[in-house]
């Protein structure tokens, strides 16, 4: 089991965020908008091959994220998966 402490979280994401933003400017542009999803039960059970495949979109987690952002929506536990989803975008753009 790998501990996490949030408060670590938040620097080292903070710290990465300002790093993108001296590379890249204050916008990201992300060429592919679709993805592959694999389903959270099979994820982690790397000894068989993952049958339960969905596909993603980087344009609605996107705007589910802003929707929380703004205060329309409430922040959820999911929305770190969409928030997974984008940042792993922007890690391999």
């Amino acid at each position: 089991m790998t501990e996490i402490k949030v408060k670590e979280l938040k620097v080292v994401t903070s710290r990465l965020l300002e790093y993108l933003e001296s590379e890249n400017g204050d916008t990201l542009s992300l060429p592919e908008d679709y993805y592959w999803h694999i389903d959270a039960d099979e994820l982690h059970t790397v000894e068989e091959e993952p049958t339960d495949l969905s596909v993603g979109q980087l344009s609605e987690d996107w705007e589910n994220l802003q929707r929380v952002a703004s205060g329309e929506s409430d922040p959820i536990r999911h929305s770190l998966v969409w928030l997974a989803a984008v940042l792993r975008a922007v890690g391999e753009a």
